[in-house]
């Protein structure tokens, strides 16, 4: 078993369809499909159910599947070693990042890696945070932004606290509304757009209505920020959103407004957690993104965010306090 045949087998799992994969690949379609019945036959195992919609992996086929995913990414992790013969930080990290992040984090974070780090190619993947979350937990990310409930203090090792954020009701400013801060109760009454169901928002907004004892009336699943910006825009129905998306997509002004109480939500620097131990480039990059987040709300070009610092060390703390960071931060 080759790793060119671990690649293909990656390639038709993501796409979900021989021929996609082979169209991406450069192959005809027979081409793929005899590759996976070849390593099907090695590995003694059916490793898809055919379909008319595509191909599914078989419970061997997924397990495969995962494990292709560890040993691709430990032969690049060495081609990238090897080849850098220099102690310079080197490699290609792949970094997710939320549609709401990537307008305020991407601009800073390329010119803070290209500063400190010339060494570092970084390959940006920007979807709706549960698509985001779903690809690190395949592996297909190095390192991803997330999302997380505030209130829930749990200290994962693999996460480093960005920012904290408030949420608004973002409707057509001209839509009508009452002065007050919006109640959970009113969006069981107002027609709102909101992504999936694996989304951190949608459960964000799901509980607070839940504690109410209601249910948001969600008329559409819509998984792409623009058309969620331009929906609220055009007053057919609310979405609820950071204050953010207001600079990042022009068109009618929206009205933001606040929840009571706030509906707020913590963003986070996680690392792909079953596959690997981190490389020093992902580390240097977690680092990068860390920073571009401080820069960019310190110069007022990210609004609406509430940078995590770092917290100085107790005085009744016996020792240093350990750094979460792995490489030492330049200014």
């Amino acid at each position: 078993m080759d790793v060119a045949a671990l690649k293909d087998l990656i390639a038709v799992v993501d796409a979900g369809s021989i021929s996609r994969a082979a169209q991406a690949a450069g192959l005809s379609q027979p081409a793929m499909s005899q590759r996976m019945a070849q390593l099907e036959q090695e590995v003694g195992r059916r490793l898809f159910e055919r379909g008319p919609r595509g191909v599914e992996p078989t419970a061997a086929g997924l397990e495969l599947y995962r494990g292709a995913q560890q040993v691709v990414r430990q032969i690049d992790r060495l081609a990238d070693d090897l080849g850098a013969g220099t102690r310079d930080v080197r490699g290609t990290v792949s970094l997710g990042v939320p549609a709401t992040v990537a307008a305020g984090l991407v601009p800073d974070l390329v010119r803070l890696v290209g500063e400190r780090h010339p060494g570092i190619h970084l390959e940006l993947f920007e979807s709706m945070s549960g698509y985001v979350q779903e690809l690190l937990g395949r592996g297909r990310l190095d390192l991803a932004v997330l999302f997380r409930d505030p209130a829930s203090r749990d200290d994962h090792d693999r996460e480093v606290p960005l920012y904290d954020e408030e949420l608004f009701l973002a409707t057509a400013s001209g839509r009508p509304h009452p002065p007050r801060p919006v109640d959970p109760r009113d969006l069981a009454d107002r027609p709102l757009v909101a992504p999936g169901t694996h989304s951190n928002l949608r459960d964000l907004v799901e509980r607070a209505c839940t504690t109410h004892g209601v249910r948001p009336r969600v008329v559409a699943d819509v998984e792409s920020l623009a058309a969620m910006v331009r929906i609220a825009q055009s007053g057919d129905a609310d979405a609820v959103l950071p204050r953010s998306v207001a600079a990042a997509y022009p068109g009618p002004e929206l009205a933001f407004r606040p929840f009571d109480p706030p509906l707020r939500r913590r963003a986070v620097a996680a690392v792909a957690p079953e596959f690997y131990e981190p490389r020093l480039a992902v580390l240097a990059t977690r680092d990068a993104v860390v920073d571009a987040v401080h820069r960019a709300a310190d110069a007022g070009t990210w609004a609406g965010i509430d940078p995590v610092r770092p917290q100085p060390p107790s005085p009744h703390r016996r020792g240093p306090r350990r750094s979460r960071s792995t490489l030492e931060r330049t200014p």
